[in-house]
């Protein structure tokens, strides 16, 4: 299992949007970090069964295969990627279907940067919170043995 990290506290990050230009922002914005890339649901999933990045950025509104339906499908597959949603529309529904779906966070366009690295900084902290919590548990473990 990969662990990409650029260092302790920036994690490799997939970006899942049919939208190039929405690619380009999120290269500016999350510059020096390891970003993956993929346009559809089916090459994210191809992603993160090769690459195992610990947090997942998608677009809702994607051919064939959506937001929401790849949510589901990672969560089912690996439960612990942190799925952050982003949507250009203004429906509370989504919100609703990805919290649903197993999101962790959920983001409206167009994506402002300061928002977005609050929720990337927030989902690293919860994922280091998690790594020390199992290291602590294998040495209590450990020494019971």
């Amino acid at each position: 299992m990969k662990d990409q990290t650029v260092n302790e506290n920036q994690m490799a990050v997939l970006f899942v949007d049919d939208d190039p230009i929405a690619h380009t922002l999120i290269d500016e914005f999350l510059g020096g970090r390891t970003v993956f890339h993929a346009y559809s649901g089916e090459d994210a999933m191809v992603v993160v069964e090769q690459e195992n990045p610990p947090i997942v950025i998608t677009d809702i509104y994607m051919e064939q295969m959506d937001g929401i339906a790849l949510t589901r499908r990672i969560k089912k597959f690996r439960n612990t990627v942190q799925v952050i949603v982003i949507t250009g529309d203004s429906e509370m529904s989504n919100l609703l279907n990805a919290l649903d779906a197993g999101a962790n966070d959920f983001l409206v366009k167009p994506l402002e940067k300061n928002k977005l690295m609050h929720a990337l900084n927030l989902t690293e902290a919860k994922i280091l919170r998690w790594k020390e919590a199992l290291k602590d548990l294998f040495v209590k473990q450990a020494g019971k043995e």
